[in-house]
């Protein structure tokens, strides 16, 4: 059996991302997201700890969404198959300067997502 390491509840979730580095800027959306951070994917190739500032928007729910700011860093990237014969990767990116309240709106929203996954599988 596989222990899980991970620090903070991870969700599947295609949420829209801006991701403003040094050399350029990405719109894209996230394959996953916990408190502690992201993995999205987008079509050029950034190094592994690149700093990123980063705006997010979560469902709001009954509530309209709700714009998140960050700052991360780029902790892992991977090639994925090309897409529209473009390079593809996978970028992890590690959560390390947000807002309190940011980090509470995103573990609120992965807890309820990881309720309303498990009672529609009941």
């Amino acid at each position: 059996m596989i222990e899980e390491r991970r620090k903070h509840p991870r969700i599947e979730t295609q949420l829209p991302l801006k991701l403003f580095a040094q050399e350029a800027d990405f719109i894209t959306q996230s394959v996953n997201l916990s408190c502690g951070g992201v993995l999205c994917e987008i079509n050029e190739y950034i190094p592994v700890m690149t700093r990123l500032k980063i705006l997010m928007l979560l469902p709001g729910g009954r509530k309209r969404s709700q714009k998140i700011e960050c700052e991360g860093i780029v902790v892992r990237i991977e090639p994925d198959q090309p897409q529209n014969n473009r390079n593809h990767y996978r970028v992890a990116i590690f959560f390390n300067r947000m807002k309190k309240t940011d980090k509470a709106k995103i573990a609120e929203y992965v807890r309820r997502q990881k309720t309303d996954t498990s009672s529609s599988q009941s």
